[in-house]
Parts: structure tokens; sequence; C-alpha cells
């Protein structure tokens, strides 16, 4: 990557490690030989958590741009150099925006890249992570159980499908949100607001 004209070669912001820069932010931190930094931005985050969440070497910190990627292998590489190039797009696409757009990666978010001992993957020496112990998932399970709670309280009044669109549409306004804690009780109401059927007229 050191030959990408969009990437320039520097220390690392956070004090441990190499980076490559995109214009004058710090998009990829290569901390060691096994574990990279990825600014992705937490939208964009948001939007591929899925097939991110799927990907044993991927960690996601909620909130934040930066997504932590275990180089154990080719495939980790290749996945890598992917998530690169969608990271060059979404920074350049944001080149003009006035606030900061790059924010501390994991090791200096915490403060604490002196001491940082890296903990391997599921599958790679490290326990599985639990669900209730994922941000994302529990978010996930909790907004099931919102649309499982609306589909039987208008049962007979609003069709299911008209429900699920109902709840899928309000959950994306708040993509942009780094504040996860009460997205889904806002949609619940919110859902709820939209779903009570007009009075007669």
């Amino acid at each position: 990557m050191s030959g990408w004209p969009a990437l320039r070669l520097c220390r690392a912001d956070c004090g441990f490690g190499r980076a490559f820069a995109c214009g004058g932010d710090q998009i990829l931190h290569l901390h060691g030989r096994d574990l990279a930094e990825l600014y992705l931005t937490w939208p964009l985050i948001w939007r591929m958590r899925r097939p991110l969440m799927d990907c044993a070497s991927v960690r996601i910190r909620p909130g934040s741009g930066w997504v932590r990627i275990w180089l154990g292998g080719d495939d980790d590489i290749a996945l890598l150099i992917s998530l690169v190039s969608v990271a060059i797009k979404a920074d350049l696409a944001t080149i003009d925006t006035v606030q900061p757009r790059v924010g501390a990666c994991s090791l200096g978010y915490s403060h604490l890249a002196e001491q940082f001992i890296p903990q391997p993957p599921p599958g790679r020496g490290g326990l599985p992570m639990t669900p209730s112990g994922n941000p994302i998932e529990r978010e996930e399970h909790v907004m099931r159980e919102v649309t499982d709670r609306l589909l039987r309280t208008f049962a007979g009044r609003r069709r299911p499908e008209q429900v699920t669109q109902a709840v899928d549409a309000i959950y994306r306004r708040f993509d942009n949100r780094p504040i996860r804690d009460f997205v889904p009780v806002l949609v619940e109401r919110l859902a709820r607001e939209q779903l009570v059927p007009d009075p007669p007229g």
C-alpha cells in the first residue's frame, strides 16, 4: 500500500507503530505485524455491521469510526486491503467537512498504548464473545424485541409489513448517532406514534 497515490506513510499519532494517511488524516494504523486499525467512519461501519461482525478477525468499538483487524493470514490481509479502499473513499467523501473527521484509534483512545496487550479473536486462542457482551448484537436483539412488541400491539390494525417498514425507516434515522443507549426506546416511541390509526373523520 506504500505505493498507493492516495496514501502517505507516517508515524501513528497514537505513538504505537506506523500509519498511512489520506490527505491530512491517518486512516490506517499498523500496530506490530498482527494488528491493524482502520478508520471507516461510524455510519459506514453501521451499514456494514453484519459482514464485519461475521469476520472473526474484525472487532468494532461502538460509536467509534475505527475497526480493529487481526492479521493472521492471507485472507485477513486481503480483507484489510479491500477495506482500505473503502476507507479512502469514505475519507475523501468528507474532505470538505469543517469538523475533525478522524478521532483516536483504540490505542490512542485508551491512553494505554505502552501497556497494550492484544487479545486474539475467537478461534485464535481467545474466548468467544457472547451476544450480551457485543453492543451491536445486543442492540439488534433489543430492536427485534421492539418489532415483535409492536407487531403484537398493532395486530389487526396495521399489516405486519407496515409495522416492520415503519420501524426500519425510523431506525435508519439514527444511523449517524454514536451514542446508541436510547435508540431502541426512541424508535419504539416514534413508531407507536406513527402507527396509531388516524381517528375516523
